[in-house]
């Protein structure tokens, strides 16, 4: 970890923090490099145990997950060493569609024991069935005792409706940060979601309990350094400030680039940006610390240090 500080003439405008990606290649999966869209999330979750992969090396990302991966996920993410301890075969299966030899057999036994799942009306799991958003959303938080879920209204978005099912899930998710809203206000919640999102999902819960954000950061564009007046000081497009809805002007936060783990501090010394998740409008220097400006938007992680 490098620290340093970035001079424009004689004045220092802040001090930058700078990380190489979480881990190496060697300790990574094979299939998931650093700049891919879920890479911290994927290698966090690898190395604290909660996903192990393919007997091949790889973790195929992008490929969508069935209900008896997710829950496996799931449960490992909430209790762990617990869930690990139940991998002894049992001699009967709570499902007809389950035999009791099926390596996720334990799971299904664990969960429907905390009153996680309980199946289909017919006696069935579906456990090769794909699992969509808000199924995942609904066990992974059943998952957890004693979480109180907000008022849907000031979580809403374009498709999910106040009296739907799921908005209970969908509204404790975006309060956290857990979601990825599209630039149409919109979630797909009945999407069915990839072993990458379920990753990231999981993830997000875990910090934001340590107290992180998430959301999408943007940059600003076509800006010189005396072109413009902020609404707290002068804008230095060269400088290391971020605009932010709430936060106070002057504020100190350490951004995230969820893509490749690579982390700058910036100034708080604006307000915006204003489009669906998004939730830092970085001056570009900052960006390009980052990401490649070529991104244009990029998935974040950021905390207040002073």
């Amino acid at each position: 970890m490098n620290k340093f500080k970035l001079l424009l003439g004689s004045a220092t405008v802040a001090s930058l923090l700078f990380t190489l990606p979480l881990t190496t290649n060697a300790d990574a999966f094979s299939d998931v490099e650093p700049d891919d869209y879920h890479y911290v999330a994927i290698t966090y979750l690898k190395e604290n145990n909660i996903i192990n992969g393919y007997d091949d090396g790889t973790f195929k990302a992008n490929q969508k997950i069935n209900r008896a991966e997710a829950l496996k996920m799931l449960m490992l993410a909430v209790h762990g060493s617990e869930a690990a301890a139940l991998l002894s075969t049992p001699d009967t299966s709570p499902f007809t569609d389950t035999p009791a030899e099926a390596w996720f057999t334990p799971y299904l036994i664990a969960a429907k024991d905390k009153g996680i799942i309980s199946g289909y009306d017919d006696g069935t799991f579906k456990p090769d069935q794909n699992v969509n958003l808000v199924e995942a959303l609904k066990m992974y938080l059943e998952s957890y005792d004693n979480i109180i879920y907000p008022d849907p209204a000031p979580y809403l978005f374009a498709d999910t409706p106040y009296d739907a099912w799921y908005t209970g899930y969908t509204a404790y998710a975006a309060q956290r940060g857990m979601l990825e809203i599209h630039s149409t206000n919109e979630i797909y919640p009945d999407m069915e979601i990839s072993r990458g999102y379920l990753a990231e999902i999981i993830y997000r819960m875990i910090k934001a309990s340590e107290g992180l954000s998430f959301g999408k950061a943007t940059y600003y564009y076509g800006r010189t350094m005396s072109d413009e007046i902020t609404a707290a000081d002068t804008f230095y497009s060269q400088g290391l400030t971020s605009a932010h809805l709430e936060l106070p002007f002057g504020t100190v936060v350490e951004v995230t680039n969820l893509a490749n783990g690579k982390t700058v501090q910036v100034k708080i010394n604006d307000r915006g940006p204003y489009g669906p998740g998004r939730v830092l409008d970085l001056s570009k220097t900052a960006f390009s610390l980052i990401a490649d400006p070529g991104t244009g938007v990029i998935n974040v992680e950021y905390k207040v240090i002073e």
